[in-house]
């Protein structure tokens, strides 16, 4: 059988009796996470560019945007909210391939969903689906996608709404072949170079998103798909496999399918950074507890990352500048604040933090570098994120903590209730909190939920 159609399978035949109450539990904290995330891009307050031009486009529909009163036909809606999802900080991330599921595969299902009034039963199991395809196929890829310049969130969204519109629209089998493959013959579009085009690097994502829409219609139409998209084959020894990644892993496809759940892997983030200063804060904190160490006491700090971000990003990064976007990428900033207060909070970007000699003088103590053996143990370790902390102390100490793991994963998990106090606070930027409260009690009790429209329009303002 070819790749796609046992993906398809699975997509086809998983139903929400399925799911084991920890993937219920988790994918419904996963669900009031990106909801609040979506609030904190809103308040970037940068969209109205884009939604002007999706109204010309596409015109009123049925599906809410976060923090705006128009409504969307859902693929337009779907574009815009997994382009705010993607643009903020605060976003979730799965730690082999960097990408944040939630602004592909939740994007689609939220606004579909909306728009065809299903259960919250439905959203979960659509959720379920797209996390999974999305991140299986960009497991495959990893790391050598990114390396090659290729990005890996956005990059891929088809996919993910492909799977979660798919089920959404009750594909039979044959259709969800032809959907997957769809959305497998779109996605490899996207770009590392095009985070220069700050503030909107998340374009692309909402591109993608919209194809994986166009990838289910097409399907349900009957537009034949080939199955062997994934692994070549049938026309050219090149599929999807072959003609992106200089390596691939087949086997991250369909090893476990059904079993290991990738929404499982991939983090909540309670600091406003981007991803790969998250094992970097939690070690840099860590040390600092264990060894009782004061912020005299340190003569210098190092921070190690893998050479796949490292090359990503923060290679071109020298300052912190609160006007650009740079701010969300520099770890020696992010240092500085976790070593004082113990977190980066989004309102902590300011000027004044930027130019405090305090914060200062400890950022000209931080060095940040790749490292590729960090690279070389993704096989034990499955994740992009490894960090090592070295600190040197005045005292000639030379003390280290390596982590591959952020607070927010399973394995170091954030509580319900610290998520719930991040949902309140960033929702606080673009509703009343009686409208935040009703969403989080909403997710908390989703799968009873007969009708998600009334639930999704709360993130309108009043």
């Amino acid at each position: 059988m070819a790749l796609t159609e046992l993906l398809a399978e699975f997509v086809h035949d998983l139903s929400f009796d399925n799911l084991s109450d920890e993937i219920v539990e988790n994918t419904k904290l996963h669900v009031m996470d990106a909801i609040g995330v979506g609030f904190h891009a809103r308040g970037l307050n940068i969209w109205d560019p884009v939604i002007r031009t999706l109204k010309t486009m596409g015109g009123a529909g049925e599906a809410s945007v976060f923090g705006y009163k128009e409504s969307l036909p859902s693929y337009f809606a779907a574009f815009l909210n997994g382009m705010m999802m993607n643009a903020s900080a605060y976003q979730e991330t799965h730690r082999a391939t960097l990408t944040h599921p939630h602004s592909t595969a939740f994007a689609a299902a939220m606004s579909l969903g909306e728009e065809m009034e299903v259960s919250g039963k439905d959203l979960i199991v659509a959720t379920v689906v797209g996390y999974e395809m999305y991140l299986r196929v960009n497991n495959a890829v990893s790391p050598s996608y990114l390396s090659k310049g290729l990005q890996t969130s956005g990059g891929l969204a088809s996919i993910g709404a492909a799977a979660a519109c798919g089920k959404l629209m009750g594909l039979n089998l044959d259709q969800m072949i032809d959907a997957m493959s769809h959305g497998i013959h779109f996605a490899g579009s996207g770009l590392v170079e095009a985070h220069c085009a700050k503030p909107y690097i998340s374009l692309h994502n909402g591109a993608n998103i919209w194809k994986g829409f166009l990838a289910a219609r097409l399907a349900k139409e009957g537009v034949d798909g080939c199955s062997t998209i994934l692994e070549g084959g049938s026309v050219s020894k090149f599929g999807f496999l072959q003609a992106y990644p200089d390596a691939y892993n087949e086997k991250a496809l369909t090893e476990g399918l059904g079993e290991n759940f990738e929404i499982l892997k991939t983090g909540f983030s309670l600091n406003c950074v981007a991803s790969f200063s998250r094992t970097p804060i939690d070690a840099t904190i860590a040390l600092f507890k264990e060894n009782k160490l004061s912020v005299d006491q340190v003569k210098s700090l190092h921070v190690k990352v893998t050479n796949s971000l490292f090359n990503f990003v923060q290679s071109k990064v020298s300052s912190a500048s609160e006007s650009a976007r740079e701010a969300y990428y520099f770890i020696p900033f992010h240092i500085a604040l976790a070593v004082l207060y113990g977190r980066v909070e989004s309102e902590m970007y300011t000027e004044e933090n930027m130019n405090d000699p305090k914060i200062k003088s400890i950022m000209e103590k931080v060095k940040f570098s790749g490292d590729q053996a960090l690279d070389d143990d993704f096989a034990r370790s499955q994740s992009t994120m490894t960090s090592l902390v070295e600190v040197e102390t005045t005292d000639g100490r030379h003390l280290s903590k390596k982590l591959d793991y952020w607070k927010g994963n399973i394995e170091y998990p954030a509580t319900k209730e610290e998520l719930q106090e991040k949902f309140m606070q960033l929702s606080a930027r673009v509703i009343l909190p009686e409208a935040a409260r009703r969403i989080m009690d909403s997710c908390d009790r989703l799968e009873a939920i007969e009708n998600i429209r009334p639930m999704i329009r709360l993130i309108r303002p009043a």
